[in-house]
């Protein structure tokens, strides 16, 4: 016999699923969106191996006093620099359309395919491996066959699985590339232009007005260095926390609508908002 008074309270329940799946979809939704806005603000760190040559030639040029006739020569940072863009494409793709899936809107994405491909070798202090050329032709296959072949909601979780240790061996890759290796050209810029203004500053020849403009342009060079040091550090941050929410995120793939992997989006949701907040208060500060 049927049992017409159930109906109300089953559809209720079905009601209650279908908003708490949308609910925890949602978190992805924002987990990715954060994503992308974090690796996005690599465009933003106004540092590169280009420019660390270039500054470095130009110390090089003051401490000679002279004029370099053939320019600088920064054609292996030049590289260095280009295979890392490469990386960082891929990436911000990759989230980007993580963030489109799981809106539902990935076929309205505009996805431009990496016309440039990575290929391994060393590139000044960047060395590419053929797992991290294979990782990034694997997210920009991904990416286009989830646009082409009309991806919905219900392909997140083949999205995530089939990227997720590509999409972890470039984002390692690409927070070794700047914080280890940028970083490093940024500490040697630092101790090089310590040693050249204290030189300065002794010079007896100098009179106390030139002194007193040396040390306030050694000053403001030392807190642009520090600065620059400090958005590279909180951008490693903020990949190392869309790396650990991506891997959650592939753990659960199958249990996205579970209270647990919603706590735990919010959680590095919140982790990644929190660098991006803290990368742009730097940026005032340079």
């Amino acid at each position: 016999m049927d049992h017409p008074k159930l109906f109300p309270v089953l559809g209720v329940i079905g009601l209650s699923l279908f908003f708490a799946g949308c609910v925890n979809l949602g978190r992805v939704n924002d987990y990715a969106a954060n994503a992308a806005g974090s690796i996005g603000q690599f465009e933003e760190l106004g540092y590169s191996f280009n420019k660390a040559c270039q500054e470095k030639c130009q110390m090089e040029q003051l401490e000679k006093q002279q004029l370099l006739t053939k320019g600088c020569d920064c054609q292996t940072e030049k590289e260095a620099d280009s295979v890392t863009l490469v990386i960082y494409h891929a990436l911000k793709g990759y989230f980007e359309g993580l963030t489109k899936l799981s809106g539902n809107e990935l076929t309205n994405y505009q996805f431009n395919a990496l016309t440039n491909g990575l290929t391994a070798g060393n590139f000044g202090l960047v060395n590419i491996n053929q797992a991290q050329v294979n990782a990034c032709t694997k997210v920009s296959n991904i990416l286009t066959q989830a646009i082409t072949n009309g991806y919905r909601r219900k392909k997140l979780t083949t999205y995530i699985g089939e990227a997720n240790e590509s999409v972890k061996i470039l984002l390692d890759a690409l927070k070794s590339n700047l914080v280890t290796n940028l970083t490093r050209r940024l500490e040697t810029q630092r101790q090089r232009t310590q040693s050249y203004y204290f030189d300065l500053s002794k010079d007896k020849a100098i009179s106390p007005y030139e002194k007193k403009k040396v040390i306030e342009e050694y000053n403001g060079l030392m807190a642009g260095i520090d600065v620059k040091k400090r958005q590279i550090a909180v951008f490693g941050k903020g990949i190392e926390s869309i790396g650990a929410g991506h891997q959650e995120l592939y753990d659960a793939r199958s249990q996205l609508k579970t209270k647990e992997i919603k706590e735990l989006l919010t959680r590095y949701g919140s982790e990644i908002q929190d660098t991006v907040d803290e990368f742009n208060k730097l940026k005032n500060e340079n």
